[in-house]
């Protein structure tokens, strides 16, 4: 089945696939843009000029602003196994995480009434898959924050 998941990329991310996309392309993006708006490209050129123009897009206004809007589409093909992941428990927290301001894991755990270890569990599941990211504050204290802005199982 495929799942297509709508979500913001971290910092992070933005400057690794714009470091990907550099080394894999051999030049900047303003060299490439210049290739691209003056000579014939093929699709998959046109596929990358918008993804890299998005990606330098967002860190531009990142850099001016200190904020990151940077929205990406993904596509998974999971099998039956692989869909296990979604459960309702680990979903309810991806929801509830849209909704709520969670102040720190245990203030999320309360506010499910859920036990503090399993939220834990299911949100280092829900990180790996990057669904969720974890901003630190204070010196202990890790927030939990949605990535993930829309989740939508395809039929093949």
């Amino acid at each position: 089945m495929l799942v297509r998941v709508l979500r913001r990329l971290t910092l992070e991310e933005v400057e690794e696939r714009l470091r990907n996309l550099e080394r894999s392309h051999g030049t900047t993006f303003d060299e490439f843009e210049e290739t691209f708006l003056t000579q014939d490209v093929g699709q998959y050129s046109l596929d990358d000029y918008f993804v890299w123009a998005n990606l330098v897009h967002a860190h531009h206004g990142y850099l001016e602003s200190g904020e990151l809007e940077c929205v990406m589409e993904e596509l998974y093909d999971l099998s039956p196994k692989d869909l296990r992941v979604f459960t309702p428990k680990r979903l309810e927290l991806v929801y509830m995480l849209s909704g709520l301001k969670a102040e720190s894991i245990n203030n999320l755990a309360q506010k499910v009434r859920r036990n503090v270890k399993n939220v834990y569990q299911d949100l280092q599941l829900l990180k790996k898959l990057r669904l969720i990211n974890f901003r630190k504050k204070g010196k202990r204290n890790f927030v939990p924050e949605v990535l993930v802005e829309e989740i939508t199982l395809l039929m093949r």
